[in-house]
């Protein structure tokens, strides 16, 4: 017996079991959680089918272990998105707090070791941002942008001060201080003008202007909201689709006995004449009711033209004699 042998019988003896649909559902958490934290903490390119995949897991896992009520599949969608968006919010939380900035460049290098200190603060405390200039002078224009994530509307520009000149081929550092920043999670890059072109370096991360308590409560509802409304509402589409489909199934096998039936008994109810006695029998009968005459489908006549004739037949076929 083959590997795919064994797990197919495996699988069956589960599905066969009094607690397949607990580990169906059980299976189904786990999986979904899993594929949520895997996409956004390291295979970001995914994000945009991440939705598409939990809800079809969602929905399939369960079925296949059994779970074919769709009210119960749906309350259970409650709980899982609950719980996938409260993983997802506690994640994202957890990077949050472990986020160390990182240095950031210009493609050309024109600006190198971007940087700001300190990570992590709360409202009211100073936070500097430095970088190096490496070709230029002490007077160019060098701009720190700040873009703030919680989208409360403060988005700084500002212009960065030559600090000091530097040797080893370094023209100047530019830094600049801020104090009483806005409240929030923020994004940070540099730019300058080099004469044609307007250089930045790449976005960084940082800093975390916010106390670690309202980003954690913060992190756990915006997960759970993404949840909700990315992946919760394609579930509840495919549940309502699968539904769909199989109401029209249903209605059209209905369809096709209830004219089954009529069929039958409009076959039934069908008559033809006995060529004996000329009484009216029956398409189904076997012999005549009248003169007690047996027959079948090739002994009987046209009553005026002798042609053969079928049962179903209401006119003959030779000379139009009506039956």
């Amino acid at each position: 017996m083959s590997f795919v042998d064994q797990i197919n019988d495996m699988m069956k003896g589960v599905r066969q079991s009094k607690n397949a649909i607990p580990i169906g559902l059980v299976l189904t958490l786990a999986a979904c959680v899993l594929l949520t934290l895997v996409t956004h903490l390291w295979v970001s390119q995914m994000l945009c089918l991440l939705p598409m995949i939990v809800a079809l897991v969602a929905y399939y896992i369960p079925t296949y272990f059994g779970l074919r009520d769709r009210k119960k599949l749906a309350i259970f969608g409650l709980a899982l998105f609950l719980v996938v968006g409260l993983a997802l919010g506690g994640a994202l939380y957890k990077t949050v707090d472990d986020y160390e900035p990182v240095e950031l460049s210009a493609e050309d290098n024109l600006l190198i070791g971007g940087i700001v200190s300190p990570s992590h603060g709360e409202p009211g405390d100073a936070f500097q941002f430095t970088v190096y200039l490496t070709s230029g002078s002490n007077s160019s224009n060098v701009r720190l942008l700040l873009l703030n994530n919680w989208g409360t509307g403060e988005n700084p520009n500002v212009t960065m001060a030559f600090n000091q000149a530097l040797s080893s081929g370094l023209v100047a550092a530019y830094t600049v201080t801020l104090t009483g920043m806005e409240k929030g999670i923020y994004y940070y890059q540099f730019g300058t003008f080099n004469g044609t072109n307007w250089i930045t370096t790449e976005q960084g991360f940082g800093p975390v202007n916010a106390d670690l308590g309202e980003v954690l409560s913060n992190s756990l509802i915006s997960g759970t909201v993404y949840s909700f409304y990315s992946m919760a509402v394609l579930f509840y589409i495919l549940i309502l689709l699968t539904w769909w489909m199989d109401r029209s199934k249903k209605k059209i096998f209905e369809m096709e006995q209830k004219r089954a039936q009529t069929m039958e008994r409009k076959v039934r109810d069908e008559k033809f004449v006995c060529s004996e006695c000329g009484a009216e029998v029956p398409a189904d009968a076997d012999k005549c009711p009248g003169c007690g005459e047996k027959f079948d489908d090739e002994d009987l006549t046209c009553p005026q033209c002798s042609a053969k004739l079928l049962k179903t037949d209401t006119k003959c076929w030779n000379c139009g004699k009506k039956l």
